[in-house]
Order: structure tokens, then sequence, then C-alpha cells
């Protein structure tokens, strides 16, 4: 049995040739072809793992190159899919190169000369082939997938090798040797589907998308002649048209890709940057496109982008490309052409677009749930080993908000952290457990390089950079607030964690009790009692994106332009959700309404509406907080919207210790300070007025290092220093005033 080794996929050297003479040859060093008892001029089988081999001639290489290289010319690489750095399996083939009994070629020129000359006329066919037997000849060696071009009479066409047929139909070559005497050469007529084979879209390299493939391949059903379909009533007319839309990042590009793969005839695709370019041209060029569909049936029309092509009317007057691309699809209603067309926004697109006989069927791509997430990445990872499926669950539940575009740069940047860290480290999978000096000779390792290993530190290192796309306009971090940084108030702490967990954590508890998420939080208190540091606190335990807003950032003194912002920041949080909209002192816009205060009445219309308006908040969850509860408009806090209403008080005996232990344990403090002490001392004073003392009797230790230029601890009288310079600000009668607030929602 003969051997097999693992190769590298390099390109050919610039002197050596890379046309289609001897494009098939691949060149390995001379220890390579003798361990793989190979003779230049013999024939090898190169494959990718988990693929059918493909075949190819063996050559020496004309320059000295490692025993772990193959080079290969750029024609190869097209027919056979093979790309830079792929690793080859490759190993001798006992069988010898035939000569092809017959050759059949398909016209794939290029739409913009095939709009100009015309389909192939059958009368010049014969012809045509004829030219054709020079270039291939020339050629020699033919596979399925080569392009020749040639012109004549002043047209240059294209023809792509579809099929080779060999005496020998039993044959598992990929390649066959052109005979000048018994080889016959044709050119197909038109896309004859073979039979069993259909249109249709596949999802392999996609991920979380399935719904949406199922949708169109359902479409993709009326353009199919050859499967056996029911008969469809005589007012039944097959879709002209798909829009596909979704927010930037989740695959539109790429669910374009797969459409135009599904094996049309012909694929056409238009772009905005050539339409616009001049509007006289534009028009004239998307008609050619248009004509040329009609003549390379069945064909896909491909048009991202194409609110730049058809915007939205703002006036009476149309665009005049919008005018051409609703005449041509008019022209499609009985034609097997289908046209895809992509935006972000569905409503930025000309409405006379959007009907039941033009663009009829809009598919949306949205924001991944985390099965969906899990799917784009398995599908991003392909057959690789890495990243595990357990980190693969992993990533998926930690990246709320991500998109395809986002997971796929996460990835990126979480194998660099994998391979600095191991690098740094010097760590080496077990099996590969070498000297320097054996790691440089590749004849030992066969060529195979140690493997990457993925940890969940490397994932989460790489969280902390790549932000989800509906985020980054919003120039913010999540806070590194941790609980263990605030000290009592558990009983409030428990309260958030569960409202914020439970929906992510239980959804099938909920479903099955019957029991809604919260939509909103609101926080009141005296200042200074954590309410701000607690959010921060829940915002980084829980991993959700975080948006912080202040109140009084919202108002402008443009008419309108508040509401605006305010819808902004709700439109955000929907995309990126599951994620918390935080508005600290929410009373500068939330306040009661009144007779004279019109602007601040919109601004909170506008609020009530985000929250529990026609358009359901699904995922965001509102928190607010206020030191003037009693400003706010009763409306706010209605079942549906702030219906969570918490009091965060003065730090009771308890929360005082922990508050005190907290900032001593970061501090030089002697040890005879006594902190349970201290804290009965502070009965009164706020979680802010207790960091004031702490840091204002650090600075009377500062005041006496630079006097007596050595180093000190804070003592207990520092403390007591502290105690008279900070006094209490919240008063009795405040305290008092949140308790009546608090007991009239009571009533």
């Amino acid at each position: 049995m003969s051997e097999s080794r693992l190769f590298t996929v390099r390109p050919l050297p610039a002197q050596l040739r890379n046309d289609l003479k001897d494009c098939f040859r691949v060149y390995l060093s001379a220890s390579s072809l003798a361990s793989l008892k190979l003779r230049s001029g013999d024939l090898c089988s190169l494959r990718l793992p988990d693929m059918p081999p493909k075949t190819a001639i063996v050559w020496a290489a004309l320059e000295n190159i490692q025993n772990t290289i193959v080079q290969t010319s750029k024609t190869l690489q097209d027919c056979y899919g093979f790309k830079l750095g792929d690793k080859l399996i490759m190993k001798m083939v006992d069988e010898q190169l035939e000569e092809a009994e017959s050759v059949t070629l398909e016209e794939c020129t290029d739409s913009n000369r095939l709009s100009i000359y015309g389909s192939l006329p059958s009368l010049e066919k014969e012809h045509w082939e004829w030219c054709l037997e020079y270039p291939l000849s020339k050629c020699g060696i033919l596979s399925a997938g080569l392009v020749f071009e040639i012109e004549l009479k002043g047209h240059r066409r294209s023809f792509k090798v579809m099929e080779i047929l060999a005496q020998n139909r039993t044959s598992s070559n990929t390649i066959y040797q052109l005979s000048k005497t018994s080889t016959t050469i044709s050119i197909k007529n038109q896309v004859i589907l073979k039979h069993g084979i259909e249109l249709q879209v596949q999802a392999s390299s996609l991920g979380g998308v399935s719904s949406q493939v199922r949708r169109i391949n359902e479409c993709l059903l009326d353009f199919n002649s050859n499967v056996q379909r029911l008969a469809m009533p005589s007012f039944y007319e097959h879709t002209c048209g798909l829009l596909i839309y979704g927010p930037k990042g989740t695959g539109k590009t790429a669910l374009l890709r797969q459409i135009e793969a599904a094996g049309w005839k012909r694929s056409f695709t238009i772009g905005s940057s050539t339409l616009c370019r001049n509007v006289g041209d534009g028009e004239a060029h998307l008609r050619r496109i248009f004509q040329a569909a009609l003549l390379s049936q069945p064909s896909v029309i491909i048009i991202d982008q194409v609110e730049f092509i058809a915007p939205k009317r703002m006036s009476l007057e149309s665009s005049s490309l919008a005018y051409v691309l609703c005449e041509g699809i008019e022209t499609l209603r009985t034609a097997k052409v289908l046209v895809v067309a992509a935006t972000r926004h569905p409503n930025d697109v000309d409405d006379s677009l959007r009907t039941p006989h033009r663009l009829a069927v809009e598919i949306e791509l949205s924001v991944p749930t985390a099965e969906a997430r899990s799917g784009i990445l398995r599908a991003i990872r392909g057959s690789c080993a890495e990243p595990n499926d357990r980190l693969i669950d992993f990533i998926a539940r930690k990246t709320h908000g991500y998109v395809g575009a986002d997971l796929f740069a996460l990835l990126q940047l979480t194998c660099r952290k994998a391979r600095d860290r191991e690098l740094s480290e010097g760590e080496l999978h077990e099996n590969f457990d070498i000297s320097l000096q054996e790691a440089e000779a590749p004849t030992q390792l066969n060529g195979v390089l140690p493997p990457l290993r993925i940890q969940e530190k490397d994932i989460l290192s790489a969280t902390q950079e790549i932000r989800p796309t509906a985020m980054r306009e919003v120039f913010l971090e999540t806070p590194k607030v941790k609980w263990s940084d605030i000290g009592g108030q558990h009983e409030i702490k428990k309260r958030l964690q569960n409202v914020v967990q439970r929906p992510l954590k239980f959804p099938d508890r909920m479903r099955r009790l019957n029991v809604n998420s919260k939509k909103g939080i609101l926080l009141y208190g005296p200042p200074g009692c954590s309410k701000t540091l607690t959010v921060k606190a829940l915002a980084s335990g829980s991993g959700l994106n975080f948006l912080a807003v202040k109140g009084a950032e919202i108002l402008n003194m443009y008419v309108g332009e508040s509401e605006r912002i305010l819808r902004e920041i709700f439109q955000k949080a929907r995309a990126a959700s599951p994620s918390i909209i935080f508005f600290d002192e929410i009373d500068a816009i939330a306040s009661k309404r009144s007779s004279t205060s019109h602007g601040s009445v919109n601004v909170l219309t506008t609020l009530l509406n985000e929250m529990d308006g026609i358009e359901e908040l699904r995922n965001v969850l509102v928190i607010a907080a206020t030191n003037k509860p009693e400003m706010l408009d009763p409306a706010l806090m209605r079942p549906g919207r702030l219906d969570n209403i918490l009091y965060i008080g003065l730090p009771d005996l308890e929360a005082r210790t922990e508050i005190l232990k907290i900032w001593t344990s970061k501090s030089a403090v002697h040890p005879e300070v006594d902190v349970n002490q201290l804290a009965l001392k502070t009965e009164g004073y706020s979680g802010a007025e207790m960091v004031n003392i702490c840091e204002t009797a650090g600075e009377a230790v500062l005041d006496e290092e630079e006097a007596m230029n050595q180093p000190r601890e804070i003592m207990w009288h520092h403390f007591e220093y502290a105690l008279g310079q900070v006094k209490r600000q919240i008063t009795a009668a405040i305290l008092h005033e949140y308790e009546r607030w608090q007991k009239s929602l009571v009533l």
C-alpha cells in the first residue's frame, strides 16, 4: 500500500509558469518524491481531510523547498477548491493518465459583455467549438472547472469545462489528456439540471439561520423545473423577489453568497458604486443586466445595499434607478429569474419595491439568540477541533448581543490570545514534547505543528476587547465594580440578581408558571447610598450589555431632539439585547406633568411609549435611580414599567462594618484600629460619607508623612480627626420624607 503524507499548499515561484499550460503539475522536493515512491510525471492524489481526492501530476521542484511543502498553480487551487496554507494528504496513484473521449463546455462570459453580445447563436456554436480546439490542445491536461477565453468576430467569450468523459467510466481520476484526433469538444446550449439536482441554498457554512434558509428554499421550488410538483392554481405566480434585512454583521452578505451558489445557470450582481456614478449610464446598465438574466434562465440577480440604489422617497419625486428596477422586476413575472436584495433597514427602501409583485418576501436576520450563536460558532469552527463543544456553548452564553461578524472577530482574537499565552508559558502539547533542535527538523515531526489549545481565560480576555456591533456607537465600557466592593444591602442585591438572572437561567420555569420578566426597576433613597454603584455591580456580574444615561444629558434645547435621543437609546438596547439601560437622575426627564412643561411632557411620553407602547420591549431591563422620587410622574410606576421599586437607605451596622473592612483591606491601617468600634461611631452616615471619612483619615497620614519624611500607618486618632471633619448630610427630616412617599405608594 502506498504511503501518504501531509503537505502544506504554497504558490509557485515567480520564475515558473502559472498559466493553463502544465497547471496541474504539483512540485515537491526530491526527498519528498522519494518518500512517496514517485518520479516526475507520475500521477498522485491530493485531498483535504473529509473531502474526495483530486488528481495531479508530480514534478521535481526547481528550487530548494522544505519537505513539507507542495507548490501548486493558482488554476489548480481554483479548480480543486484549495487555499494557500491548506494541509493536503498526498499519495501515489496506481492508475495511468487517460485520454478524454468528450469535453463539454458551457459559456460563462461576464454579464457586461453578455448583455452586449447576447447569447451564443445556435448557428455559430459549431464554429466556436472548432476555435476552442486550439486553447484546449495547448493546455493538454484538462479538468472540470477550467475556463478558456477566446475571441471571434470581435466577441470575446469565456467557456468553462463542465464535464469530461473517458472510455473508462469507472476511473476516479479528475484530470484527462486531450487527444487532437479522438476527443470531441462540444458547447452546451443551456443549463440542463441533472435528475435529482435542484436549486437549493445550503446552510452548512452558515449558522443560526435555519428558519430563514428554509423560507428561501420554499421560494426556490418555483424555479426547479425538474422536481415533481402539484398542479398550482391558475392565479398562482412564482416569487419574483426577496428582501433580506437585518442589523450590520448578521450575515446578509454571506446569505447572498449562498443564494448565488444555489446552482443557477447565471448570477448577476448589481452594485451601487457603478450605478450611482452616472444616472444615465446606470439606468442603461441596469436594463442590460435584466435583459441578460432573461437570456440565461434560471438566473439570479443579487443587489446588496439596495437602499443606495432605490432609497425611500422623501418627496413626490422618485429615483430614476428605483423606477428602472421596478420596471425590470415587472418583466420577470413569468421568467425563471429571482431578484434578491439586502438592506439593513427595510424602511429605507423605496416603497414601490416592497409590493407583492416585486420584492414580495421579506426575510429578517435578527441579532442571534444563544442557540443561534452556538450554531454560528460551530459553522465558523468547521472541522477544527478547537474550540471544543463545551467552549462553544460557553462563548454562546457569554456573548449577548453579538452578531455573526462579532463572533468571527471574537474567535480570531481568542486564537491570538491563546497563542500568546502558550508561547509565553512555553506550553506544548504532551505529544509534541520535544527539544528546540528536534522542532527545527520537520522530517521528525512529519510537518505537523502542535495544536493550539484554547482555554476559558483566553475567551474571557477576548470578550473584554470585542464589543457587540450594536454597542460600538455607545462609547461606554462595562463597569468593573463587583458585588464584593459594596458593603451590606444583601436583600437588595439578591432581588436585583433574581430580576436579571432568572429570565436567562430559568426561562422554562417562568413560562410554566406564566411569569413575565420585569421590565423596570426604580432605585430611590438618600444620596450617597450606593444606588449607582449597585447598578454597576449588577451590570458587571450579569455580563449583559450596559447603557448608562444621565437624565440631564438627554435634554436638548431643540424641539424633538430629546425624544430622538431617547428613541435611539432604546433602539440600541433592543439591538444589543439582553441589555440594561440605566437612567441616573431620572427625575430630570420624568417629572410630574403640568400645563407649563410641554417639552418635558413629550420626553416623558416618549419614555412611557418605549417602555410599554405598541412595540414590546423584550430582553431589555430599565433601571432608574433618583434622590427625589416624589417628583416622578405616577404613570412611570404603574405595572409593566418601573413596577419594581426598591428603597436603598442608610447602611446599618453590619453594612457599615463591611464598608470599612473593604476599604481598610486595601489601605495601610494600624492593627490597633477596631473596625467594629468605628462602625458604631458612624451611625447615620451614608456609604459615600463613610468612604469620605476613611479618605480624610488617609489624607491626614499623608500630611504627617510629608512632615516627617517617612511612611506611616493610619491610626485610630486619624479616624477620630476625620469624624470631626465629615458631617452627616442626611437628616431625620429627609428620611421621614422618603418614608412618607413610600407609604403614599401603598395607599
